[in-house]
């Protein structure tokens, strides 16, 4: 008996994955099987994953997939009808597997069917609050107010959710306890709000990427997955790839989450609408311009023609953050994306971000598979959408009066009125906002960083009055059709 236990403990120690002392990969097949259920009755047809490979739940709601010691997860994409499970106050879709030698491990998932559609639902975009003090957590109370009062006032009668697009907190080595407050703010929304990691929401001191959103994923779980809301599919990526060099990291999507969207999407209809949100943008201001080599690899993705490519068969809408600017980049036929103003403005020292838009969040209005959008600013009514400058405001054009449009893109047109005549479209052109070239210029010296600075922007517009005393009025028309009026006082 003796001898049979201690070739049984040989057996096992040989199995181990230990070389020259060093730990292997511990590359041993696991099977993980369960069911998705709700109320006992399984659900059909729901993607199970452990972040490598895809399977779908059988008539039963029963799964089975196997994986091996590598996987961190097994989670599953919330299909449409379903609530967002909420715990520890974050959409709750996944369960992190116990280490243990055991081959198969049971994980079964709960849901519960909503009494409301979420065919037509409204869905809230934050990027960049980056709490880096204590006493920055009141702007960010100020921000959910300001969401909860839009959802009391325009949306009491569909669901909302949102999501933040990464660096929630500033600093994960000096202030990590700030994750905790910053998620209790977001939760007295009351919705469900979901996460993408930022760049400043990695370790440093690690090695490689491989060890760099420890922290993350202990407070929000997995960096990519993917659920669906009425006939929208929503995928977050994690394209913040750490090159273990200080604070250099790159916009990038390794292979391993590549090949996970490949399979994610291949149980989504093509033509249905895809909603693809990540931190780092996947295009640039310098590649409008076609000023590609002026392109930083830590400011845009640098495989985004592989991305682009896996999306082709869908008409895909891509939220992004992380350039403290907004902007739109149609980047095909079927591929639109929105880079997201900084909910924290120019780093809470500013109201707002360094092309002078004001601090704010972006605003989705889906009705089955069509969707019309917003920015709307924090304390300011939603038809808020623009700033107006007088004449001499803007050194780059003196004569002229000028016109900040935050969120414009081609569609969108741009007229003015002098003396309540229309006298045709503004000219468009880049510079520096006013208002926050100014604001830097006067109160710099007292911010709590000395390496802020205010950027330039294509979201100008300008046109020279005939009569120094007329009164001019802007009316700016989006690309669904809203118009929006200021006056010169």
């Amino acid at each position: 008996m003796l001898k049979r236990k201690l070739i049984y403990i040989l057996i096992i120690l040989t199995a181990l994955p230990v070389t020259n002392g060093k730990a292997q990969a511990d590359l041993r097949t696991r099977e993980f099987y369960g069911r998705v259920s709700e109320k006992g009755k399984g659900i059909a047809g729901v993607p199970v994953t452990d972040g490598i490979n895809i399977v779908i739940t059988n008539e039963k709601g029963e799964y089975k997939l196997l994986s091996n010691g590598t996987s961190e997860y097994i989670y599953i994409t919330v299909p449409s009808g379903y609530k967002i499970p909420i715990e520890n106050k974050v959409p709750c879709f996944f369960k992190k597997i116990e280490k243990s030698d055991k081959k198969k491990q049971k994980i079964d998932f709960e849901l519960q069917k909503s009494s409301v559609d979420d065919n037509k639902h409204t869905f809230i975009v934050w990027a960049d609050p980056q709490v880096n003090f204590m006493d920055e957590l009141f702007f960010v109370e100020r921000a959910a107010s300001d969401v909860s009062e839009l959802i009391r006032d325009d949306y009491s009668d569909r669901p909302v959710y949102g999501i933040i697009c990464g660096d929630i907190i500033h600093d994960t080595g000096k202030e990590p306890r700030l994750y905790e407050p910053t998620k209790d703010i977001v939760r007295q929304m009351n919705i469900p709000f979901f996460f993408a990691v930022g760049n400043h929401d990695i370790n440093l001191d690690v090695r490689s990427d491989n060890y760099a959103k420890e922290l993350y994923k202990k407070h929000f779980g997995p960096t990519y997955y993917s659920f669906n809301r009425g006939k929208i599919h929503y995928v977050v990526l994690d394209d913040v790839f750490y090159a273990g060099n200080s604070f250099y990291y790159i916009g990038y999507l390794p292979e391993k989450q590549l090949n996970w969207l490949e399979q994610d999407l291949a149980f989504v209809p093509e033509g249905s609408t895809v909603v693809v949100s990540m931190h780092i943008p996947s295009y640039s201001v310098e590649a409008r311009r076609g000023e590609y080599s002026k392109e930083p690899p830590t400011k845009v993705l640098q495989n985004r023609q592989s991305l682009y490519k896996i999306l082709k068969p869908y008409n895909v809408h891509i939220f992004s953050g992380h350039e403290h600017q907004n902007e739109n980049y149609i980047l095909a036929d079927n591929i639109f994306e929105h880079n997201h103003a900084a909910i924290c403005g120019l780093f809470w020292q500013a109201p707002w971000c360094h092309d002078g838009t004001a601090s704010g969040y972006g605003v989705y209005e889906f009705d089955g598979d069509n969707v019309k959008w917003y920015f709307k600013t924090i304390g300011k009514n939603k038809n808020y959408q623009f700033n107006l400058y007088p004449r001499g405001a803007s050194p780059e054009k003196p004569d002229a009066i000028t016109a900040n449009v935050w969120n414009y893109d081609p569609s969108w047109k741009i007229y003015w009125y002098e003396n309540n005549v229309k006298m045709g479209e503004m000219e468009r052109f880049t510079g520096y906002d006013p208002n926050i070239r100014d604001y830097v210029k006067e109160n710099g010296k007292n911010f709590r960083y000395n390496w802020i600075s205010v950027k330039q922007t294509d979201h100008l517009f300008f046109a020279i009055p005939k009569d120094k005393e007329a009164r001019i009025k802007v009316e700016v028309i989006d690309r669904f059709g809203n118009s929006y009026i200021e006056e010169l006082k």
